[in-house]
């Protein structure tokens, strides 16, 4: 694949925020929820990334102890790990093993120069030395090896499209995006999911460039460009996909 791999899974737990109001938490007046993990011998230096109490009490931000209806692997965060929908991975603490909530913002290494956009469209946020990510970027691919070979004639290309919000639309283009084609968007589009497109395709043999764009119902669409951040986090243009037809 090259680009990555991609997953669902089926989690098992309960939702931070009622564990939260079960501690006695005034969520009137927090601000800021760290979650720690385990993963180091001092409980300092263990992973830690702080979300708005807004984030953290979102009846989908859960603390899971389960995956496809086993006991959590520990290479998935056993015993317990934070399950952050629509937000990015370093928010997913896994081996949490302890849990702060406070009146102000938490700023850790996670959230000040590691995984922050710094760049000139970026300004520095608190203590941060740019902007926290925190929401994933809508993005798609395609399910094909990087690049692919492939025989002439009519077949089905498939892909998988993501966002924080439901997709409406899958697009596809073999002409650098100067045109595009709707594609079939499989259901369930749901939220916080991976939703699987396809669409026909009848080449003759040669080399081409295959690009896909996705759309949400809450207007978003991958862009023709990204603005530029140090450490390349969000990009998610629309990639061309080299596919040799033979």
């Amino acid at each position: 694949m090259e680009r990555g791999s991609v997953s669902n899974g089926v989690w098992t737990g309960v939702s931070l925020g009622s564990v939260l109001e079960l501690a006695g938490t005034d969520v009137s007046r927090a601000r800021s929820v760290l979650l720690i993990g385990l993963d180091s011998e001092s409980p300092e230096q263990g992973f830690r990334r702080s979300m708005s109490i807004e984030k953290a009490t979102d009846p989908d931000t859960l603390l899971v102890y389960g995956l496809n209806g086993d006991p959590l692997p520990p290479d998935h965060g056993f015993p317990l790990r934070a399950v952050v929908p629509g937000w990015v991975g370093s928010s997913w603490i896994k081996w949490i093993g302890r849990i702060v909530v406070s009146s102000d913002p938490a700023w850790t290494r996670n959230n000040t120069t590691s995984y922050v956009l710094i760049g000139d469209d970026y300004p520095p946020e608190g203590r941060a030395e740019g902007t926290p990510v925190t929401e994933q970027s809508i993005k798609s691919a395609l399910a094909l090896p990087w690049p692919a070979q492939l025989p002439a004639g009519s077949q089905l290309l498939h892909g998988f499209a993501h966002s924080p919000n439901p997709l409406n639309k899958v697009e596809w283009s073999t002409d650098s995006g100067s045109t595009w084609t709707e594609a079939t968007l499989h259901d369930p589009a749901e939220r916080h999911s991976w939703a699987r497109f396809e669409f026909a395709w009848s080449p003759r043999p040669g080399d081409y460039t295959v690009m896909t764009r996705a759309s949400d119902i809450a207007g978003n669409s991958q862009p023709d460009a990204v603005p530029f951040n140090e450490k390349g986090y969000l990009f998610n243009q629309p990639l061309p996909h080299p596919i040799s037809v033979v």
